[in-house]
Formats: structure tokens, sequence, C-alpha cells
């Protein structure tokens, strides 16, 4: 492991010094925008533009991504206040076996947000390969696509392993990549489409009706907004304030990102196409549409080595004994997945999934941190697996009532395997409100069941009365 890498995994661990937080507003928001523009805003767009029309589009688009980050981002303050790290701070709530176990579920959920960036990269390069007419093997979604996709998972793979330097080279190529394309299309979408044009055209694929197809897309959408829970501690320790780790967390990630899904909607109304590989070359033509997949997979590529990277130094500060080699090699099963595009169309469901998960989640964080302890936080205990956030046996009962009682409500109004949903799902969707559900019975069973808070709270006092 080289001395960067030592000395970031050093950094990652401990609570981040004031002199160590260098983003201020607009490097923060930089930051956001940078990670989160990529394959996953133009897809979940793209699905959003096959069941609703280009309005009902933005609106959900907007609803569907900004409040859950909304939601979401107040714990922000949390990481910016202290400096720690996502899976120091979550101890708290969880427990220290019980953030263990969501490390894990994260390192999972990680996997397939890179399968999905490779299986792009993978697909622009099949799209590349026909259009220099390489040959049907290497151009056919089956058999080009996931070969590509591995090459180049391997090639980000090295890189995350050589450490920051070389990432931190990709990300400034990557960056103004997507912002390129963005620029581009979006000005050839509206002008040469035209915007009444836009209006009205009608989706491919709706649902049997409004109310479903809007329920369900806000259900995606809502997965996307959830899904940056685990990333926001990684950057807010680094903000220079907690106003800056706030606004600038919502801003990236609950606003602008919204511009990639909106463009995404747009072009899947034009083309009927969800896959950015396939509308680029649908609308640009083959010289445009080339160009489009070279910068495609610039700002991807850039995300997967950052999705590596981040995944890697988790597992070090989680376990800081293992090797770095062993670090970057959890993310090697997630090649399992890029065999076939078979989890690649699966991405609305994995959107779903990662809803509930991470609204669950992050009702049980904001409801613990803001309500429970109100803000109250030590973090001496947070580094010692033998403190008081011992609660039993290392896991909190209270958030595990809450993920019980919290999942049983998702589940039974919304399938998202099966895509089944009962009346209440049209009109409420599933993760926003499970959200509120699992907050509301974390804060009951902490602070009236089990009162594990209090009696710590209590014990902690009573032994610093006695001392003096």
């Amino acid at each position: 492991m080289s001395r960067n890498i030592h000395d970031e995994v050093k950094f990652g661990f401990l609570p981040a010094k004031e002199s160590e937080r260098e983003y201020g507003l607009w490097d923060f928001i930089f930051v956001q925008t940078a990670f989160g523009i990529a394959a996953w805003c133009f897809l979940v767009g793209g699905y959003t533009g096959m069941v609703l029309d280009a309005k009902g589009s933005v609106a959900t688009i907007l609803m569907g991504n900004a409040f859950p980050v909304f939601l979401i981002t107040p714990i922000a303050i949390y990481f910016a206040r202290y400096g720690i790290d996502t899976f120091i701070g979550f101890r708290s709530a969880l427990g220290y076996r019980g953030s263990d176990l969501f490390f894990a579920l994260f390192a999972i959920l990680n996997l397939g947000w890179m399968t999905i960036a490779c299986f792009m990269l993978g697909q622009a390069a099949a799209k590349i390969s026909g259009i220099l007419g390489l040959g049907e093997f290497l151009s056919a979604r089956e058999t080009g696509a996931p070969l590509f996709a591995i090459i180049f998972f391997f090639l980000a793979f090295y890189i995350a392993y050589k450490g920051p330097t070389a990432i931190k080279w990709f990300v400034r190529i990557g960056v103004p990549s997507i912002i390129i394309i963005l620029t581009g299309l979006m000005i050839m979408v509206i002008f040469v489409e035209g915007l009444d044009s836009l209006l009205a055209r009608q989706p491919a694929e709706p649902y049997e009706s409004q109310a479903r197809s809007l329920a369900t897309a806000l259900e995606w959408n809502a997965g996307l907004g959830f899904s940056w829970l685990p990333y926001i501690g990684i950057w807010a320790r680094l903000a220079k304030s907690e106003n800056i780790a706030y606004s600038g967390a919502f801003l990236g990630l609950g606003v602008i990102l919204n511009i990639a899904a909106v463009f995404g909607a747009f072009t899947a109304l034009i083309v009927y196409f969800t896959d950015p590989t396939d509308w680029m070359v649908a609308i640009g033509g083959p010289v445009v549409g080339l160009i489009g997949l070279i910068l495609l997979i610039t700002g991807n590529f850039a995300s997967a080595v950052v999705l590596m990277y981040s995944q890697a130094i988790s597992f070090k500060t989680q376990f800081p004994d293992k090797k770095w080699i062993i670090a970057i090699s959890t993310t090697l099963p997630s090649i399992i997945l890029m065999l076939s595009p078979t989890f690649y169309d699966k991405y609305n469901v994995f959107l779903s999934f990662i809803g509930y998960s991470m609204a669950v989640i992050g009702g049980i964080m904001i409801a613990d941190y803001f309500f429970v302890k109100k803000q109250q936080v030590s973090v001496r205990d947070l580094y010692n697996r033998k403190g008081k956030y011992t609660y039993w046996k290392g896991f909190n009962p209270a958030s595990i009532v809450s993920t019980i009682l919290s999942s049983i409500f998702y589940w039974s109004i919304y399938n998202p395997v099966a895509d089944v949903a009962t009346p209440v799902f049209n009109y409420l969707s599933a993760s926003i409100p499970t959200f509120f559900v699992a907050g509301l019975i974390h804060y009951v069973a902490a602070k009236y069941v089990f009162r594990l808070d209090r009696d710590i709270y209590d014990v902690v006092n009573h032994s610093v009365r006695k001392e003096a």
C-alpha cells in the first residue's frame, strides 16, 4: 500500500481536524456533482420518460430526487460537526455491530452501482465497435458489452489500486466530459426537436393508470435520492462548516443532478429509449453519437474508479489490519453481474430496493441524532467498541424494531421485484412514507420502550458525579 493510501486511510478513520477540511461551498457542490452525474441519473430519467409525459417527468424527478435528499441531508450536519466517517458515525444509532452490518449492505449495493457504471461503459464501447464495423461479436449487447464492461472494470481496478493521485486526474477529465455531453445534447434536443413538440409527446410504456405511472416513477427517483445517504458522511466531514455541508449536499445531489435526469426523460420521450448509449446515436447521428459515446465512457469510467476507491477506503477504516489489495478486491464480485445485461436491465428494481433500504436507515439516523439524542454524541465512545453504543450485544434494539416494522410496511404496499402494488401505493408511493414510519418507530422505541439512551446517559452522569 502506497504512502498516500496509508495517509488517506488514517485520515478517513480519525476525525477530520479543522485544518484538514478543505471544501468551501462551490468546491463541495462540484464534488457532489462530479460523483453524482453519471449513468444512474440518465437511466432514471429515461425510465421516467417511458411512463410519463414531459411535464409529469419534470415534476416527478424534482419531487422524487430532491425531496428524499432534503429529508436525509440534515445528517450532513452530524458528520461535518464531528469530522467522522459514515460508518463510524452510524454507530451512535445502530450500535457497533449494527453499523458493521450497514457497511456490509453498503458494500453490496456499491457492487450494483459499479455494475451499472461499467456495463454502460461496455455498451458504449460496443456501440462504437458497431459504428467502426469491428464485427458482430464486439458490437453485440450480449457479448461485446459484457466483455468491454469487464475490461473497463479491471482498468478502473488498477487505477483505484494505485491510489488518490491517479483518481484525481481521472475525475478532472470525467467531470468536464459529462458537462460537455449535457450541454451539447440538451441544446440539440430542445432546439432541434422544439419545446412545443417535446411537451406534446406521450410516453411509450405507461402503466394502466396515470396514478400508477406517477407513483412508480416517483419510487424510482426516490431510490436515487435516498441512495446518497452513506456517501454524504464521506464528503461532509471535509466541509469547512456545517452550513456548507448541508447546503452543498442538497444543491449538488438534490438540485443539479436533476438536470441530467430531466435530460434523460426528454430523450426517452423523443426516441423511446431509456439508455444513453442508444439515444446518443439516434439523436446525434454517427459522428456526434460517436463523440458523445467517447465522452460518456470517460465520465462513467471516472465514476467507476471513485466507487471502487470509496469502497476500499471504507473497508480499510472498518478493518485497518487488512491489506490494501484485499480491500480493493472486495469490488471483484461485481464482475459476476456484468456477464449479462440482466442486472443492468433491472436497474429500476435495483433503485426501488435502494430506496427501501436507505429510507429505513435514513429515517432511523435522522430520528436518532436530532430527536432522541438531540445532537449530543460522544465521539470517544464512537471509537471505543466497548463503549456506550454497545446497546444490546452491539445492536440498538430500537433500530432493529424500526427496521423490521418499517420493512413490513414497505413490502406490504409495494413489491419492487415483481412490480406489484396495492392501491395505497398509487397515492403514497413506498420509500418516502417508509422514511417517516422508520423514524417514528425508532423514536418511540428508543425514547419510551427500551430507553437505553437514557440509561446510558444516567450511568455516565452518575459515574462523573461519583468520580467528582
